[in-house]
């Protein structure tokens, strides 16, 4: 019996221990769930704080990288505005600007010509050349400047066929002039040799060396002048050229077309005095002075306004000037007698809408392109037409005004700006032309005039000294002009050269 109480006791312990434990576990489960429940909690805060942080790392992160940025975007953007400014220095050439073909180096140049509806080669109604046998023969083999062989392949048959060849011989001729015994014997050069020289030099621009070379090649040893003996016929050449003839010819124009530019001499005449320069050259300015018959070319030491006068041509003249927008020139004549060269501008417009994007440019060179079409196919602009190309002048020239001020202050906007008030400032300038039909639209004269100047230069690098510079544009002057006049050119020289050995 007392073990069955001890048996019954424990079991009670038992029990009793069992519902403790069923509740303490009851208790712990809850405990468990709570805990559960605090962990999903903190989770989702953790979570939360690392998005948070993450947020606010980025932003500060981001905002750190703005203003370490910030100066680097500054200066990238700086330099892409002084790579746009020096691309379109680079890119400038003869035909967006004003520069000089000679200034493009090796850069190759597209075919800036408008498209024309015309098709290539030879016009309707143009008219060609070939080989023919001049009209006046006997004429020039009595005056023996030609000689008229015939052979005769027909054993003297009247009908035949003429079948021409064209040849040149060169032949020595030596001409003694028997004079009375007072005077003293000499051997000269003859003036066609002389002219045949002088044409060479400088219209062919031979050197003297080559110049030489070549008559005794085709004189068979029998002429051969030296380096001095050319170097004086150009002085003697020189010397004798009309040059105030053909300034007076220039004055007598109606139309004078002007322009100059830099040659290169080892020597140069400033304030009267001659200065060489050692190892390098000066540059010194050649000018032209021209219309459609005369040509006139003058050498200074500067371009500035003592040449002007020094030369006493430009403050004389009275009829209408043309050339390239030259400021300079603007001081002599009168104001409205002034015609701006218009490729110059057309092209310089060329260059604004290419190089800086501003379209306004290619509205207002295609307007000037228009007046000049109009003025190719008619006689005369009547007032009212001259009145309406004058209206739409200052229309464009408004637009190009509000263009200008709704143009943010950035690249290309000076260019603008000094484009604008050219065509403000200076439009009787620009219209000219069309106002005047004796007025040109482009100082083209000029430029064609100057081109053997800058041809002489390529050929001999430089001129070694003034006079021969000077001497040079004297004759340079009498071949442009008997050129323009169609008179053969040994006949011009040789007959400078017209003295007897011996007077009669």
């Amino acid at each position: 019996m007392k073990y069955e109480k001890e048996i019954f006791r424990q079991l009670t312990e038992s029990i009793e221990e069992n519902e403790k434990l069923k509740k303490t576990i009851k208790e712990l489960r809850a405990e468990n769930g709570e805990i559960k429940a605090e962990n999903g909690r903190l989770r989702k805060r953790i979570v939360e704080i690392e998005e948070t942080l993450e947020e606010g790392i980025k932003n500060v992160v981001n905002a750190a990288v703005v203003i370490a940025v910030e100066p680097l975007v500054a200066e990238i953007g700086r330099k892409d505005i002084e790579i746009k400014r020096l691309k379109s220095i680079i890119e400038k050439d003869s035909g967006n600007s004003n520069k000089p073909p000679s200034g493009d180096g090796f850069k190759k140049i597209p075919n800036n010509r408008e498209k024309s509806e015309k098709k290539r080669g030879g016009q309707a109604g143009h008219k060609g050349s070939t080989l023919i046998i001049p009209g006046n023969l006997e004429e020039l083999v009595r005056e023996e400047k030609a000689e008229h062989k015939i052979v005769d392949m027909t054993n003297g048959s009247a009908k035949y066929i003429s079948k021409w060849e064209i040849d040149i011989k060169t032949k020595v001729i030596y001409t003694e002039y028997r004079c009375p015994i007072s005077e003293t014997a000499t051997i000269t050069y003859g003036n066609d040799i002389k002219a045949y020289c002088a044409v060479l030099v400088n219209e062919g621009f031979m050197s003297l060396e080559k110049v030489s070379g070549f008559l005794r090649e085709i004189t068979y040893g029998q002429v051969a002048p030296s380096v001095a003996t050319l170097e004086k016929f150009n002085r003697e050449i020189a010397a004798r050229v009309d040059i105030e003839k053909l300034k007076a010819d220039i004055l007598n124009g109606k139309v004078m077309n002007i322009d100059e530019t830099p040659m290169r001499s080892t020597e140069k005449l400033l304030e009267g005095v001659y200065e060489t320069s050692e190892k390098t050259t000066f540059d010194v300015i050649i000018r032209t002075h021209s219309n459609a018959t005369t040509t006139l070319y003058t050498v200074n030491p500067r371009k500035d306004d003592e040449g002007i006068e020094r030369d006493g041509i430009i403050p004389l003249f009275h009829g209408i000037f043309s050339h390239d927008h030259d400021r300079k020139y603007y001081k002599y004549g009168k104001r409205g007698l002034h015609a701006a060269c218009c490729a110059h501008l057309s092209r310089e417009l060329k260059g604004l809408s290419e190089l800086y994007n501003i379209s306004w440019a290619m509205e207002f060179r295609k307007f000037i392109n228009e007046m000049n079409a109009y003025k190719e196919t008619t006689r005369e602009c009547p007032d009212d037409k001259f009145a309406e190309f004058e209206r739409k002048y200052d229309d464009l020239s408004a637009n190009g005004r509000i263009f200008l001020d709704n143009l943010p202050d950035s690249f290309g906007r000076d260019e603008l700006r000094r484009m604008i008030n050219r065509l403000t400032d200076y439009k009787q300038g620009y219209m000219l032309f069309v106002k005047n039909y004796k007025a040109p639209f482009t100082n083209n004269q000029a430029e064609r005039d100057l081109r053997p100047c800058k041809t002489k230069q390529k050929v001999s690098g430089c001129f070694r000294s003034w006079d021969g510079l000077s001497n040079f544009a004297k004759i340079r002057s009498l071949i442009s002009a008997a050129k323009k006049r169609s008179l053969n050119l040994i006949d011009t020289f040789s007959h400078l050269f017209y003295v007897l050995p011996c007077p009669r």
